[in-house]
């Protein structure tokens, strides 16, 4: 494993869409295979999204407007996240040899040990959170192109707790998912939890107490080091450009529909559906959420939806063939039915 060193791009630091377009960079460049990097530099503050997300329902876009928080979507599933310069960001690029996607406690577990040495009673708890007292300070996120994959997450430091409360508008059930009425009140910075020794310490040298555990190091000189060239940054610019800059990727479209149900699943996230009914059919239907399955066809689900009779079997039908585990996860067709049909689903 290389550590890749950014810190010549320092002038693109700014721009949340720069973690996303240096991950697939690293990702599709058979040259920096099995890498970590560390996005520790100040950001502007924004708000990042998964790429199944429904941007109108989890982020409150008139607040962040006024505030001139930037809006990004990632190419991975997870959540949305607030990030300002208070996070420390880190991503894994990584081959993928059937054990290793999608296992966040394998890439959790280096950071975990460095928080628990700065007095920090961390630990993966769910599907990709980690947490202390209950309250969340990361989450984890994947992403996979061909047999390469990141895994990553964001650690809450020293963020500002209140901004990020007014930016996010998760799903309600989202919220009950973890007993709690507010992202406020569901999320933690990490200072107020390091012992006394290590209250002052500067995100700068928590980087470094991370990298020496990955690399199992006493000094940073030991660790295997690439440093992004200019031609580097170049690639990753046209990255941006292409992928990652276009409102209609970030926003989506905003749809008016009948309904909109939403549940959390244990070991998946949340699943929500936005559907209407006419005559009896399923005249429309998009799924939107938080789970990991990134590279999962929604669409295809949705076409055999579409037009459906409005009645459990049906339905239960429909989602049968629709390839569920590969497109969502472990969720069975009668779930996704009673998603639609349950009342008690209600956003």
């Amino acid at each position: 494993m290389k550590y890749v060193d950014l810190a010549t791009g320092a002038q693109y630091m700014g721009s949340p869409t720069m973690f996303e377009s240096v991950s697939r960079y690293l990702m599709t460049n058979q040259q920096l295979t099995d890498t970590l990097f560390v996005w520790s530099r100040p950001l502007n503050a924004s708000v990042v999204i998964g790429a199944n997300q429904d941007v109108y329902s989890e982020v409150n876009l008139e607040y962040i407007k006024q505030h001139q928080i930037q809006l990004a979507r990632r190419a991975g599933g997870g959540g949305a996240v607030y990030v300002d310069s208070g996070n420390l960001t880190y991503a894994f690029i990584d081959t993928d040899d059937g054990t290793n996607y999608m296992n966040f406690k394998k890439y959790a577990t280096p950071i975990i040990g460095v928080l628990k040495e700065l007095g920090v009673d961390a630990a993966l708890t769910g599907r990709n959170d980690l947490t202390v007292d209950g309250k969340k300070f990361s989450g984890m996120a994947a992403f996979k192109v061909g047999q390469r994959f990141y895994c990553g997450g964001t650690l809450m430091i020293d963020v500002d707790l209140n901004t990020a409360d007014k930016s996010l508008n998760p799903p309600k059930s989202k919220l009950a998912s973890k007993g709690v009425k507010s992202v406020h009140s569901r999320v933690t910075n990490l200072r107020p939890y390091f012992k006394s020794p290590y209250q002052d310490i500067s995100i700068d040298d928590i980087t470094q107490m991370i990298l020496k555990a990955v690399f199992q190091v006493q000094s940073l000189t030991e660790i295997p080091t690439y440093t992004m060239t200019n031609q580097d940054w170049h690639n990753v610019d046209q990255i941006t450009g292409h992928d990652y800059q276009d409102e209609s990727w970030t926003m989506g479209k905003h749809y008016h529909d009948d309904y909109y149900h939403a549940n959390h699943y244990d070991g998946i996230g949340n699943v929500e559906i936005s559907f209407s009914v006419s005559d009896g059919l399923v005249s429309h239907i998009k799924i939107f959420g938080d789970f990991n399955q990134a590279t999962g066809h929604l669409s295809e689900i949705e076409a055999h939806l579409t037009g459906v009779p409005f009645k459990r079997a049906n339905l239960e039908e429909a989602f049968q063939n629709s390839r569920l585990a590969e497109n969502i996860g472990p969720i069975s067709p009668a779930q996704m039915a009673d998603l639609m049909l349950n009342k008690v689903y209600q956003e």
